[in-house]
């Protein structure tokens, strides 16, 4: 026996006959029948709409036409040699006798077509595998969604789910639908968990399922196999092209030399030869740790992955636009043709690297001719800024010319680069690191006004480039590592360890702030190496990273020097020699020096040289008669810094106020005072107590000014099974004497909520706390919970815009039950849904003191909004719900407005942007003829059209109590407006209408400018 299924896409039904099920219907197969239902479903419309977007139906026929520069791909997905699209789906892209059409696009078509011409880069883990959480691209949530088919249909065997498992898969594909096709989704598929489904339709579903990835599987097969093909193709006629261009080129070369040796011309041939050998032979490789010798770069495969995107000129936003280096002088938006430009970065990112590479490249040949637009580069002058003493004429003689090279000779080639400006590159790498009054002449060369048609790349740390942002052309961000490309690079150096590669990426992965410090290339190569020296056991604070990391190269140090004794605390060992270390580190950043010369390291200099904290600076410079060193990276010279400082503390030589009384270690110099107290804590206890007194006291004097910094100082004073950071929590609690405390979009992350949940349990002043756009997520918020059970002073919590689901809203829930002081509440911008909803209401029911509740933009759905209505039928305080940009439609309006009916204490009620249509407006103007409290109505953008308004206008006519009535954005045309314009007549306690963006024509303005005659009030 067979049945007849009705399926497709809206306006087109197809009808498919299914088998019977061979499986009982159970709660679990019904489980498994929803998950396919909602993946196939759910997710062909949200993918179709996806695709829409990119390439909106009306332009279509014209991204797919012969002429488009996709019909060429999508002509070798067809007809080439691995037929990647078959004849069914050529023929929906290419229809006979009808337009084209996304609606007949299957959901296996629009993946292959989102891959393939819709511009999306691959996700950062790859088509294939589960994104991390942080990662939300279009291109990552399309993987997520595959992801999860495949692990749905990996219960296919015996097609049932159990519940705890359908609950998890549900959730991660339903927000991942939402973020690809919108809010609109989430109603849509909240109704879909819930819906009835007979045997014969979860039979259908399974077996939809089942062609998807059979399908799916197929078409991944041959993507892959012809990528693999076109990757070595083009490797091999990367190869061909570029000995045949230097074949070409060294015939030209000698036929040129030749020529102009007999005509007596100068030819700058072998000065230029010189510099691409220096190039190759100083740039080619990169030894970042001098006591680490076999970990070392060759730049030829390296470094062409750092992240670098284009900021705006206008105000210097960063986009989302990559800059790949071959093309950072090619036209775009904002310039056809620019001259100069700028890339900012902070320190490690790779902004040297970067350079070296571009140089090295230029020598090795490998950059493209039209790397300068149209003109190919015959010279790139890569000078580090450093090293400048005099002129750039100087510089360039200084760094890059040979030694004892002829006056005559010298001033030829300026000449020749003077006559080749438009051919020539000059590099200027690191313009903050210039000599003292030389930043004037550097931007004067910028400007134009010495090599005015000269091309130039500069480099500078953001806070120096600001001095020259308005002189260049282009301004380019160097972001360093992608978390993909860390990852890479993890793999690629534990290649013989792939168990360490295992554990430092699952703690990265984790840990968000060590995700942080691994966009930064340098640093990602020192955890690696301490992942190796810890066999992959990292610390928590970043203070006792860098003390293994100091502890690590002395290890190296003496092992190097065959020095075997075992030394327990060699920091201990060679504390004189680190803290002189620490001074001059700290002196050189109070006066903004990054280097030193070798006589600031007086008697200590031997050691401190070779112990490889230091790397020697040559510049390739003829100016410099004494060495000089700078450290690592900036911030090795301010842990430096701050742990000279720790051993002036502990000596008694310096007091803690003294440090705090800076300003400069709340600014610049922040990160030695977080060092500071990270290193305080693993020493002396009484000192950091000391420090985080003063902190507080600093933060009550400013207001609240600086609390972020404290939060972070105390996070950088955890230690190994010890709760020490939470002693020191409640300490800046019980100081802090504040009334208001601000850290609104600070970045704090749970860490730093959980911090200042310590601090309010003992908290006796606080009764504003302001803690929007932090990232925080449940854990954060369990912890925020359990601390307001306590609190007895707080009556305002804002916790807007985090990553809050259920699960966080419902340990906030069960903490407002017990709080007797709260009584504004704000979690808009979450993702609580209808379970958080749920507990929320709930809570309500025996809270005595809440008045405002803020749950806007959280995917609540017409069940939330019943549960939140069945209460405010009871609540006796509650005079402010805002439920704007949810999904209640009008099914759940309906049940709000039954309720306000019987509410006496509701003034303000928010439904923006509900869908809830004119049916939920016609309940809600029921409601309000009656209702004697509410006083401001918000029902903006949601189609409620001119029957909504007709009803809401009859409405208003009698009441007497409504102040504000905002019907904005919801096409309720003349028709409406008249009606509305009646009801103004009438109305006399109105004072505010919002009626823009509703198409009510000329005519239907006239009416109501007309009514606002007779009414006196508005």
């Amino acid at each position: 026996m067979s049945i007849l299924f009705l399926t497709g896409h809206p306006g087109k039904v197809s009808i498919m006959a299914t088998a019977i099920s061979p499986f009982a219907s159970t709660k679990e197969t019904t489980n498994y029948a929803r998950l396919c239902r909602l993946l196939v479903d759910v997710g062909s419309q949200v993918l179709r709409s996806t695709f829409d977007r990119i390439h909106p139906p009306a332009t279509l026929h014209t991204v797919l036409g012969s002429t488009s520069v996709h019909y060429a791909t999508l002509q070798s997905l067809y007809k080439g040699r691995k037929k990647v699209l078959n004849p069914t789906q050529w023929g929906k892209l290419y229809p006979s006798h009808a337009p084209v059409s996304s609606a007949a696009f299957d959901i296996t078509l629009l993946t292959v077509l989102l891959r393939n011409i819709c511009g999306l880069g691959p996700p950062v883990n790859g088509w294939d595998r589960l994104p991390l959480v942080i990662n939300i691209s279009i291109a990552d949530d399309i993987a997520r969604v595959k992801y999860y088919r495949n692990t749905v249909y990996g219960h296919a065997s015996q097609a049932s789910v159990d519940d705890s498992s359908f609950s998890a898969y549900w959730q991660e594909v339903r927000e991942a639908l939402v973020r690809l096709g919108g809010a609109r989704f989430r109603a849509e598929i909240d109704n879909l968990e819930h819906d009835c489904m007979d045997p014969d339709v979860e039979e259908h579903y399974r077996e939809l399922m089942k062609q998807w990835k059979k399908d799916d599987d197929s078409i991944k097969d041959k993507l892959e196999e012809i990528e693999d093909s076109l990757d070595n193709t083009r490797h091999t006629i990367d190869k061909i092209e570029i000995e045949v261009k230097e074949v070409k080129e060294k015939l030209g070369s000698l036929t040129a030399s030749a020529e102009k040796s007999a005509q007596g011309i100068f030819d700058p041939t072998e000065l230029i030869n010189g510099i691409r050998q220096l190039y190759k032979t100083s740039e080619g490789w990169l030894s970042p740790f001098p006591w680490c010798e076999e970990f070392q770069f060759f730049l030829g495969n390296i470094f062409t992955r750092l992240k670098v995107v284009r900021r705006k000129k206008t105000r210097g936003e960063i986009t989302d636009v990559f800059v790949d280096m071959s093309s950072i002088l090619d036209p775009y938006e904002e310039c056809s043709a620019p001259r100069t430009v700028l890339i900012e970065g902070e320190p490690g990112m790779g902004k040297t690297t970067y350079c070296k590479k571009y140089a090295y490249d230029w020598a090795a040949k490998q950059q493209a001719p039209q790397g300068c637009g149209s003109t190919a580069l015959k010279l790139v002058l890569s000078l580090k800024c450093r090293d400048i003493h005099s002129d750039v004429w100087e510089a360039i003689d200084d760094q890059l010319l040979p030694l004892g090279i002829d006056e005559k000779v010298k001033e030829q080639f300026f000449q020749f680069i003077r006559e080749n400006q438009s051919s020539i590159l000059l590099i200027l790498d690191g313009l903050d690191e210039l000599p003292s009054g030389k930043l004037s002449m550097f931007s004067k060369l910028i400007e134009g006004r010495e090599l005015p048609r000269c091309h130039i790349v500069a480099t500078a740390r953001q806070e120096a480039g600001k001095e020259v942002r308005k002189c260049c052309d282009a301004l380019l961000q160097i972001e360093g590592f992608t978390e993909k490309h860390v990852i890479e690079f993890v793999i690629k150096y534990f290649k013989e360890r792939p168990d360490l590669a295992t554990k430092l990426s699952q703690r990265m992965s984790r840990d968000k702030n060590l995700t942080e410090i691994a966009a930064n290339p340098l640093n990602t190569a020192l955890l690696c190496l301490l992942c190796e020296e810890f066999e992959g056991t990292l610390p928590e604070s970043r203070a006792q990273l860098y003390l293994d990391m100091v502890e690590c190269v002395l290890r190296r140090y003496r092992k190097k020097k065959g020095l075997l004794e075992k030394i327990e605390d060699l920091t201990n060992y060679y504390k004189p020699q680190l803290n002189h270390l620490g001074k001059v580190a700290l002196k050189g950043l109070l006066d903004d020096k990054l280097d030193l010369n070798e006589s600031e390291l007086r008697n200590h200099a031997k050691d401190l040289t070779e112990f490889g904290f230091l790397s020697v600076q040559p510049g390739g410079s003829k100016l410099r008669q004494t060495l000089h060193y700078a450290f690592l990276h900036k911030s090795f010279q301010e842990f430096f810094a701050a742990f000279f400082i720790c051993s002036q503390i502990q000596s008694k030589e310096m007091k803690p106020e003294e440090l705090v009384s800076d300003p400069k270690y709340f600014v610049e110099l922040k990160q030695i005072l977080l060092f500071s107290c990270g290193i305080l804590a693993m020493k002396c206890d009484e000192q950091v107590v000391a420090l985080v007194k003063s902190l507080t006291n600093k933060v009550n004097k400013k207001k609240g000014g600086g609390a972020k910094i404290v939060v972070e100082a105390i996070n950088e004073c955890k230690r190994e099974k010890s709760d020490f950071h939470s002693y020191l929590s409640k300490l800046f609690g019980t100081g802090l004497n504040l009334t208001n405390l601000d850290l609104s979009f600070n970045g704090i992350s749970d860490a730093g909520a959980t911090c200042i949940a310590e601090a309010i349990k003992v908290n006796k002043t606080l009764t504003n706390l302001d803690l929007r756009g932090n990232g925080i997520s449940d854990a954060g918020a369990t912890c925020i919970a359990e601390a307001i059970k306590v609190n007895k002073t707080l009556t305002n919590l804002d916790l807007s815009g985090n990553g809050i689901s259920a699960a966080g809203a419902t340990c906030i829930a069960e903490a407002i039950k017990v709080n007797k002081t709260l009584t504004n509440l704000y979690l808009p911008v979450n993702v609580i849904s209808d379970a958080g909803a749920t507990c929320i209401a709930e809570a309500i029911k025996v809270n005595k003191m809440l008045t405002n509740l803020e749950l806007s933009e959280n995917g609540i759905s017409a069940a939330g909004a019943t549960c939140i209505a069945e209460v405010i039928k009871v609540n006796k305080t509650l005079t402010n719900l805002y439920l704007c940009g949810n999904g209640i439609s009008a099914a759940g309006a309906t049940c709000i407005a039954e309720v306000i009916k019987v509410n006496k204490t509701l003034t303000n009620l928010n439904l923006s942007e509900n869908g809830i249509s004119a049916a939920g407006a016609t309940c809600i103007a029921e409601a309000i003829k009656v209702y004697k409290t509410l006083t401001n109505l918000y029902l903006c953008g949601n189609g409620i059209s001119a029957a909504g308004a007709i009803c809401n206008a009859e409405a208003i006519k009698g009441n007497k109590t409504l102040t504000n009535f905002y019907l904005c954005g919801n096409g309720i045309s003349a028709a409406g407006a008249t009606y509305i314009a009646e009801a103004i007549k009438v109305n006399k306690t109105q004072t505010n209408f919002d009626l823009p963006g509703n198409g009510i024509s000329a005519a239907g303005a006239t009416c109501i400018a007309e009514a606002i005659k007779v009414n006196k009030t508005q």
